[in-house]
């Protein structure tokens, strides 16, 4: 009879610790198999009992760390009782966390690698009309960067390699980049009656601009990020790959408040004549990089720390942008879903507008305010990145554990 009483006992017991553990444990398999994190973000769940008093996080105690702000890599245990691993995270430890937190409305003009091929047209020739492209395997989007060996820099080497007389009506082989991979392939340039000269039939273009704000600068180098999204070729609707670019101080010319299924904007122009400020040298998934010469756009007093995904909390954060000429302000919004990303997505987080000025000035999220840095607790976790059409009181974000690494 007692040994019946004790089997039940222990399978009653074991049923409710499962009962009450599962949650917990739940919650800690639907972390990301791989993540940014810092040593604070570490100590701030252990502390706080993010997930629950019975788990403990854990990196390995002797740890490599790379210099010169690099991410180190290594594994992140998840231990229940401080005695069982659980989970296992592929993270990357940040060590290089103190920033200057952006807002400032900024300019980029950008530069690619060779002439990006935005679209074709008909060469007029003695037989009729001619597309040449389209007896190619050149595609729009496609980055020429090279003639028969030599480099294209610009439009105009185009032209001139073509109609150099040892090349002139022969197929040529021409070296594209497209997705990040050189390819080679062949064209023949026709004789233009109108111009009198060889043409390849293409539309080309070698930069792209656009208007964001500036998210952070790293305090160590200088090294900034922004917009949160690319700056998107007009032509292509794509990604425009840079080899090299400015940034620029802008100049804000008002606010077109937004509506429901009407976007508002900011309204800027920047000078191309002016110096810049900085060299932009990526534009990626998760905005523009590049490094800051001009001290000038930093406010020293405004800074703070890198915070990983498990700094994000469902609550109160604030935004900063520049929406007049005063310069740099904080907005209130609130964090109302952050999502368990295993891959980079510029939506990571659902935010919402709660400051009345912002709301009273812009009517939530406008055009022009993508990159604008998301500060909770002291961290900047990630930065503003769209906008909902139907409510632009909510728009994305995107976590900063997707911009830092660029």
């Amino acid at each position: 009879m007692k040994k019946v009483f004790w089997i039940s006992f222990a399978i009653i017991f074991v049923m409710v610790c499962t009962a009450f553990l599962l949650p917990t444990i739940k919650q800690v398999n639907e972390l990301p198999d791989e993540m940014v994190v810092t040593y604070s973000d570490i100590e701030e769940a252990n502390n706080s009992n993010q997930y629950s008093p019975l788990i403990n996080m854990e990196l390995p105690k002797n740890i490599n760390v790379a210099t010169n702000g690099e991410l180190t890599d290594t594994v992140l245990k998840i231990k229940l009782f401080d005695l069982f691993t659980i989970k296992k995270v592929n993270v990357r430890l940040l060590t290089d966390t103190d920033v200057y937190v952006g807002g400032e409305t900024v300019g980029f003009n950008l530069f690619s690698e060779g002439v990006i091929c935005v679209g074709s047209n008909a060469v007029v020739t003695e037989t009729g009309t001619k597309e040449p492209i389209k007896e190619s395997d050149i595609q729009d989007g496609d980055a020429i960067l090279k003639i028969e060996d030599i480099e294209i820099n610009n439009i105009q080497d185009i032209d001139r390699i073509i109609n150099l007389p040892k090349f002139q009506g022969k197929e040529l082989t021409v070296t594209i980049k497209r997705d990040d991979q050189e390819i080679n392939t062949k064209i023949t340039p026709v004789y233009d009656l109108l111009s009198q000269k060889y043409k390849l039939g293409l539309w080309v273009r070698n930069n792209a601009s656009g208007v964001g704000t500036l998210t952070y600068v790293k305090q160590s180098n200088f090294r900034f990020g922004a917009v949160g999204h690319p700056i998107v070729d007009t032509s292509l609707g794509s990604n425009f790959n840079v080899e090299s670019g400015n940034i620029y101080k802008c100049r804000l010319l008002g606010i077109k408040k937004g509506e429901k299924n009407n976007p508002g904007e900011i309204r800027s122009s920047i000078n191309l004549s002016d110096d810049s400020i900085g060299l932009a040298d990526t534009n990626c998934k998760y905005g523009v990089y590049g490094n800051i010469l001009n001290k000038s756009i930093i406010d020293p007093n405004r800074t703070a720390t890198l915070g990983g995904r498990l700094s994000v909390k469902l609550g109160d954060a604030k935004i900063y942008c520049a929406l007049d000429n005063e310069g740099v302000k904080a907005y209130d919004i609130k964090i109302i879903k952050a999502n368990k990303q295993n891959e980079a997505d510029d939506k990571s987080m659902t935010i919402k507008v709660t400051d009345k000025e912002l709301l009273e000035k812009t009517g939530g999220i406008i055009q022009g305010m993508s990159g604008s840095p998301i500060v909770q607790n002291g961290k900047i976790i990630g930065a503003i990145t769209h906008v909902l059409i139907n409510d632009p009181t909510r728009g994305y974000g995107v976590y900063i554990d997707w911009m830092i690494d660029n």
